[in-house]
């Protein structure tokens, strides 16, 4: 998850300097499209993990194979019905998420070329999550790593070096997932692993299993474009351009923190589910301990790094004559910042009610962290605060959360602990 966020990061850098203040805002007013494909996509992946871990965790290969098989189709087929979508309809979709007679076309062009590679991102996704089930972590990150580094020249190559502007940042986001995507794909066809992608078998009630089962970190996503869309709207009629630009960059730095403390959570998912499926509680305990804890230093140390440094990080994505974005951006970071106090228990909590196969409290997490509370207070906030209600909405929403993800976590381990109690052997 952090390189996919380093993908982002790459991607503003060229843009914002090399095309301009009016691109960054394009990207991000598109971005609600791709994110709820990507949504999609983490749905079936978690869901699909969290169901391979625990088959394999009861040496049930045949199972295991048959909820990736499923995985793949569902998010393949998903896939080509956004790709169809988005090369027939880029102008409707960018008047929808917000964009103006002036952005329209920017963000048209943007929607119609990624639109081009979706595919690739969804089928990527997947088999990234299956590549960590089957304990191939460091091989899943290599693959991340060298689609970051392709990123990164093909940015160069077509924005720097051909100059064709945002068409050339969506041409090579797309090519930097083809490339992720063919690495992931080549364990499972030398028969690296005991996961098998072609057989095409597809299961119904499966299917339902791993939508159902992924859909609180599905939610998550989908209330990242939920918010970005909300936010985009908001700051167009409070702001203008200049606003949706300064949002755009304080979502890198917010987008790499959450990829961090979202690959934290997903790591030890793994492991809780097929601890759990195997009946080893004292192990899930300790997973889950070491994941709250270690996100929350993580949140500390983001919150930290965006009050010291989020005005040199942000000029980075900034071409001179930018100031007054570049003041605005950084005022709303050190605001924005507060959130990543919270939200590594939030993150842990959902994660981990995932991975035990109770998703409903998960789903009850990510809605109220990603969409209740955002919507509420991107609504009344800026009315009774003005520009710096919109930037506090998300620390409060993420506060609201972590009281509530705290309370199903006590709820559940005490019930735990009375099962435990009721099923040992009398003396």
């Amino acid at each position: 998850m952090l390189f996919l966020g380093l993908n982002t990061i790459v991607d503003g850098l060229f843009v914002g300097r090399y095309i301009g203040a009016d691109a960054l805002a394009s990207v991000n007013i598109a971005m609600p499209f791709s994110s709820f494909l990507f949504a999609f996509s983490v749905v079936v992946g978690i869901g699909a993990q969290s169901l391979i871990g625990r088959k394999l965790g009861e040496g049930n290969v045949l199972a295991a194979n048959t909820a990736f098989q499923t995985a793949l189709l569902l998010a393949g087929g998903m896939s080509v019905l956004f790709t169809a979508v988005a090369l027939l309809f880029p102008a409707p979709i960018a008047t929808f998420l917000g964009a103006n007679e002036h952005l329209m076309p920017l963000v048209a062009d943007y929607i119609r070329y990624l639109g081009l590679f979706l595919p690739f991102m969804a089928l990527m996704m997947v088999m990234d999550y299956g590549l960590k089930t089957v304990a191939m972590p460091v091989y899943a990150m290599l693959a991340l790593v060298v689609a970051v580094i392709s990123h990164m020249l093909f940015n160069w190559l077509l924005i720097a070096k051909f100059a064709l502007g945002i068409k050339g940042a969506a041409l090579a986001t797309g090519i930097a997932f083809m490339i992720a995507f063919v690495m992931a794909l080549f364990p499972f066809i030398t028969k690296m692993t005991v996961l098998k992608p072609f057989s095409r078998c597809f299961d119904r009630k499966v299917a339902r299993h791993i939508v159902y089962n992924g859909l609180s970190e599905g939610l998550s996503e989908i209330g990242t474009g939920i918010t970005t869309f909300l936010f985009n709207i908001t700051l167009m009629r409070y702001v203008g351009e200049m606003g949706v630009a300064a949002f755009t960059l304080i979502s890198y730095l917010a987008f790499i923190g959450t990829n961090i403390l979202l690959g934290s959570s997903d790591g030890a998912g793994v492991i809780i589910s097929y601890n759990y499926g195997s009946q080893q509680f004292e192990r899930i305990k300790k997973a889950l301990w070491l994941t709250v804890s270690t996100g929350f230093v993580i949140g500390v140390g983001i919150f930290i790094a965006i009050f010291g440094f989020s005005h040199e990080v942000i000029a980075l994505f900034l071409n001179e004559g930018n100031e007054e974005v570049l003041a605005f951006a950084v005022n709303g970071a050190k605001l924005y910042a507060f959130a990543f106090l919270v939200n590594g228990l939030n993150i842990a909590a959902a994660g981990y009610f995932t991975a035990i196969g109770s998703p409903k409290k998960a789903v009850l997490i990510a809605l109220s962290k990603g969409i209740v509370w955002i919507a509420v207070g991107i609504t009344v906030l800026p009315v009774w605060l003005g520009i710096q209600g919109i930037w506090i909405t998300v620390p409060i929403a993420e506060g609201l959360t972590a009281v509530l993800s705290g309370l199903l976590l006590y709820r559940h381990f005490k019930y735990q602990i009375c099962y435990l109690n009721d099923k040992r052997p009398e003396a």
